[in-house]
């Protein structure tokens, strides 16, 4: 079943089903990390990722809530960003004499507000 709602698509589908998580209730997740609720009296839900996590914890076992919220190492992402900004990072990693992934990386961890949590 596929649903758009606040601009947002959400199918059933393409998503990855997590798991049951009431009667009639089961827990999707899309490729970009958003979770929602499932009804199959054909109901669509979005949950914010706090509130997912408590439903899984809660009603799902702990193989699946550790694969889903206790990761650790490394992940690979793609994202598209502006080239102009590609280029400044590449001059600056090399100007560090770091990785471009490290830069980035760092960026974002000061921009969370995480770079202390390292």
């Amino acid at each position: 079943m596929e649903k758009l709602i606040k601009g947002r698509k959400y199918n059933t589908d393409t998503a990855k089903f997590v798991g049951v998580v009431g009667e009639q209730q089961n827990l999707y997740i899309k490729r970009t990390g958003e979770f929602f609720l499932y009804f199959v009296d054909k109901k669509i839900v979005p949950l914010s990722f706090d509130k997912a996590q408590k439903l899984v914890e809660e009603k799902l076992d702990k193989d699946v809530y550790n694969q889903l919220f206790n990761k650790t190492g490394t992940e690979f992402i793609s994202i598209e960003i502006d080239s102009k900004v590609v280029q400044n990072a590449r001059k600056e990693a090399v100007r560090r004499n770091i990785r471009l992934n490290d830069l980035c990386e760092k960026a974002l961890s000061q921009y969370l507000g995480m770079e202390n949590n390292e």
